[in-house]
């Protein structure tokens, strides 16, 4: 059996309440874009070149002083 008929099988046998919930994720599956490997993401950066405007460093003072300072929550439970 295909993994097609596996799926609709298996959609058959839900109670219709949970149908909705079905179609919603499927078409969260349909939505959602692939992962991309590290190795297809170096092979992209290869084929973007260099920086090309002269405003390399206001960006990049730009980008820095965006930043925030991450919070942690250690314990176990962070809902107590």
């Amino acid at each position: 059996m295909t993994i097609k008929e596996q799926l609709l099988q298996a959609i058959e046998a839900l109670p219709s309440t949970r149908l909705a919930e079905a179609l919603t994720f499927v078409n969260f599956l349909s939505t959602k874009p692939s992962i991309t490997s590290a190795k297809s993401l170096l092979a992209h950066l290869k084929t973007i070149g260099t920086w090309s405007g002269d405003d390399f460093q206001e960006c990049l003072e730009i980008a820095e002083n965006s930043r925030g300072e991450a919070e942690f929550n250690y314990s176990p439970n962070p809902f107590e």
